[in-house]
């Protein structure tokens, strides 16, 4: 579980790393960017090592579920029909994804 949680800091830590030294050298603005479909990634594998563990979760269930849904509506959105308030939801989607796995990894007890 610390693994989780170390590997999941970091996977945070590397955009907002690149975004803060962008104000130093502009070029780190578009690491930062790129960098986050790297942390997105590395969360979906951390997400899924912590479901092997904790199958019973609800949480990481529904997480998956949401992972799903954003997927599937992304590719809905650019090749089948494509709707411009949904690009602003799906904008925004991976941040609150980011933000609930995390809880969900920091919230979780150690099992004795």
């Amino acid at each position: 579980m610390e693994n989780l949680k170390l590997t999941n800091s970091i996977a945070l830590i590397i955009p907002i790393f690149l975004a803060v030294l962008g104000i130093v050298e502009p070029i780190s603005l578009y690491f930062a960017a790129y960098s986050t479909m790297l942390t997105g990634l590395l969360q979906i594998i951390v997400g899924i090592f912590f479901w092997k563990n904790h199958k019973e979760n609800i949480h990481i269930k529904i997480y998956f579920l949401l992972v799903t849904t954003f997927f599937s509506l992304w590719y809905y959105n650019v090749n089948i029909n494509y709707i411009d308030q949904l690009t602003w939801i799906l904008l925004f989607t991976p941040l609150v994804l980011c933000i609930y796995i995390s809880g969900i990894i920091y919230s979780q007890k150690e099992k004795p």
